[in-house]
């Protein structure tokens, strides 16, 4: 056994050292402000190290660093040899041409393979190998671990959460879905740990019928009119992800930012560590203005007859539309107030009969003072007209004549009597 051994350690030798130098170390390789990226490192005298060395293997767990020396490897008290971002101690070679020596309270990383002989002093530790081909490997007071190679431990990347709204854009007392998603990146599930809570914004409520659901295998807690939506208990699975769905609703407009912090998630696999946020926004249904019709019936008469001119005014909002100013149609030259007029464009608690908001200011023009539209509705202001001279009578109301708590009417309405 000890003879395969050193033979090993010959063919191991010389394979080190006739691999080509990527880079000449001139200097003492200790208190390098740079970290030694994987490679072959070569002195053509002797190697010394003084302070901390560092070998960083950019995430690849099997980058190989060589290390060759014509003569010797000598490090100073208390210096070290340190990996990082994944770099294994049993990647690490040191070739000596001569003997090596490494001094006391020395941290060393690395395979040392020397010609003659190695000697650790007082407290120095290796992990890694100490053979020397034809002289003593010296040792007091060391720890020497043996590295291997093998798969690093693998750290747990961390679960991620995300948020929407569907439809994310809703009418005042609509209702939207909320969709919380949970993300496992890793190779085994991410069991929850603690409880998932989400605290809606000022304003958003679980809605009437919640129809709350999880695909975590957990519990979802979320209440008619509540502000919150809590998963109990589940897990991600692995590589993979599940849902938090709840139905929300919102009875004044506003952008509502619902956010759930980082750390909120937490599992067996770690936690969130960016937060999720979603934006519900809520429109509160514009007010539609009103209109005007106008029309005559019957629309042609002989010289001297009597036709019905009526003025239609529609409201489709939700709410009735007071007159602001009174309504006034003068009619064309020729043409006359005949007869009764009247209005269904009542008040509030005035009875149907009631018609003493519409006057007539002279015999061409009338006045519509006060009243209102019902909502969702319309009414109408009616009066007989005549005209003795036979030819046709444009009647218009422009735009803006109808002014009411609603806003005003934005096109014209024009009716055409013709006279025979």
């Amino acid at each position: 056994m000890a003879l395969q051994v050193q033979n090993d350690t010959i063919t191991a030798y010389n394979n080190l050292a006739g691999q080509a130098c990527d880079e000449t170390i001139s200097a003492d390789l200790g208190g390098r402000p740079l970290a030694l990226a994987p490679g072959v490192y070569c002195s053509a005298l002797s190697m010394g190290l003084t302070g901390a060395l560092t070998l960083d293997a950019g995430g690849d767990s099997n980058a190989v660093w060589v290390f060759k020396t014509v003569s010797t490897l000598t490090t100073a008290s208390s210096s070290s040899v340190r990996l990082i971002n994944g770099g294994q101690a049993c990647n690490v070679f040191w070739q000596v041409g001569s003997s090596a020596i490494l001094g006391t309270s020395t941290s060393f990383v690395g395979n040392i393979l020397a010609l003659t002989s190695i000697a650790l002093q007082t407290g120095a530790k290796v992990s890694g190998r100490a053979l020397a081909r034809n002289g003593a490997v010296t040792l007091d007071s060391n720890t020497v671990a043996v590295a291997t190679c093998g798969v690093p431990p693998v750290t747990p990347i961390p679960p991620t959460l995300g948020k929407t709204f569907s439809p994310a854009t809703i009418n005042a007392g609509g209702v939207s879905t909320l969709t919380i998603t949970l993300s496992n990146a890793n190779a085994t599930a991410a069991s929850l740990t603690a409880q998932l809570i989400d605290t809606l914004p000022s304003g958003v409520t679980i809605a009437a019928t919640p129809n709350a659901g999880t695909t975590c295998g957990g519990t979802v807690t979320a209440n008619t009119g509540g502000s919150t939506v809590t998963l109990t208990g589940g897990s991600i699975a692995a590589s993979g992800s599940c849902t938090v769905t709840v139905s929300v609703t919102a009875p004044g407009g506003g952008s509502y930012i619902n956010s759930l912090p980082a750390g909120a998630l937490q599992t067996s696999n770690g936690n969130n560590a960016a937060p999720a946020v979603a934006t519900l926004t809520v429109n509160t249904p514009g007010v539609v203005a009103p209109t005007l019709g106008k029309a005559f019936s019957p629309a042609t008469i002989s010289a001297g007859g009597v036709s019905t001119l009526t003025i239609t005014l529609s409201n489709p909002n939700a709410t009735a539309a007071s007159l602001t100013a009174q309504l006034i149609d003068t009619l064309p030259s020729g043409l006359v107030v005949a007869g009764s007029t009247s209005s269904t464009c009542i008040e509030p608690g005035q009875s149907a009969g009631f018609s003493a908001a519409w006057f007539v200011i002279d015999t061409r023009a009338v006045g519509l003072t006060g009243g209102s539209i019902p909502a969702n509705g319309s009414c109408t202001v009616t009066m007989d007209v005549r005209a003795e001279a036979p030819r046709s009578y444009p009647t218009p109301l422009p735009a803006g004549a109808l002014q009411t708590s609603n806003g005003s009417n934005a096109a014209p309405a024009v009716a055409t009597l013709t006279v025979n």
